[in-house]
């Protein structure tokens, strides 16, 4: 199977984002700044003032605004090479997600046994279920801005539970929302036009990952569709099958209005 989304048409559905990620680099290039938490804030403030969200799913955790570097770290070395040009500012800001990519790097390539030991090492001697989710964020960002194939988190995936089965059940809840991300970028992108073409995409790319209880609901989709993507409701309610759940509470609504009128 081909790449589900092409590389221009992925950057395309995340032109106010990565619009919003040029800006504070500029901001930061400008003001000479390595603080990273100088750096997150403005990220907060530049988002916020563009209303742009974080990529999510349903939960806001607190350290949201911190895991979007994964955005800026993205965009600064994938579309802009500051690690080349600026090495020395872009090691203090991302110096944690450059790890984390190594680490994710490591896991993909080594033996299992040999992966854990030097992925334990680059991470401080531990790793808990929020680094495992970092490190596939790190990967999937990489990857919905069109600069990595799926293969590469799908390899990541299958390595993560071999590397370190402990974390098994956060490497299914990942899978499961990179490919609710994935369909809904691909609506975003008018590639899903209609109900028949969302779940061919959706069971293509879950069969392609291949792990237990990884499908999305279509809620979950519609939630990061909407949220992420801002794709309109009355388009994702042609292609979504929860949009029937809410039409029929819409109706039982009226018709509650209706028998107390």
């Amino acid at each position: 199977m081909l790449e589900s989304i092409e590389p221009r048409r992925a950057r395309e559905t995340h032109k106010q984002r990565i619009d919003a990620a040029m800006e504070v680099l500029s901001r930061l290039l400008q003001e000479g700044t390595s603080d990273r938490r100088k750096a997150v804030k403005l990220l907060e403030e530049v988002y916020k003032e563009r209303a742009v969200q974080p990529i999510r799913g349903k939960a806001w955790p607190e350290d949201i605004w911190d895991k979007e570097m994964a955005t800026l770290y993205v965009i600064a070395k994938y579309a802009l090479a500051l690690n080349e040009e600026n090495p020395e500012l872009f090691h203090k800001l991302f110096s944690y997600e450059e790890t984390l990519e190594e680490a994710s790097e490591l896991i993909r390539e080594k033996p299992p046994e040999e992966a854990r030991k030097l992925a334990l090492f680059m991470l401080g001697g531990s790793i808990n279920d929020n680094t495992v989710a970092r490190m596939l964020r790190i990967v999937a960002t990489t990857i919905i801005m069109g600069f990595a194939s799926e293969n590469t988190i799908i390899e990541l995936l299958h390595k993560l539970v071999k590397v370190f089965p402990e974390h098994e059940r956060t490497v299914r809840k990942y899978a499961r929302y990179f490919i609710a991300l994935r369909v809904a970028q691909a609506i975003a992108a008018r590639l899903i036009r209609s109900r028949i073409e969302k779940e061919a995409f959706k069971q293509a790319l879950a069969a392609r990952i291949g792990l237990d209880k990884i499908m999305p609901d279509d809620e979950y989709i519609a939630f990061i569709a909407s949220t992420v993507f801002e794709v309109p409701r009355r388009r994702l309610a042609r292609i979504l099958s929860m949009e029937e759940k809410e039409g029929k509470a819409r109706g039982k609504a009226r018709r509650r209005s209706a028998a107390g009128s």
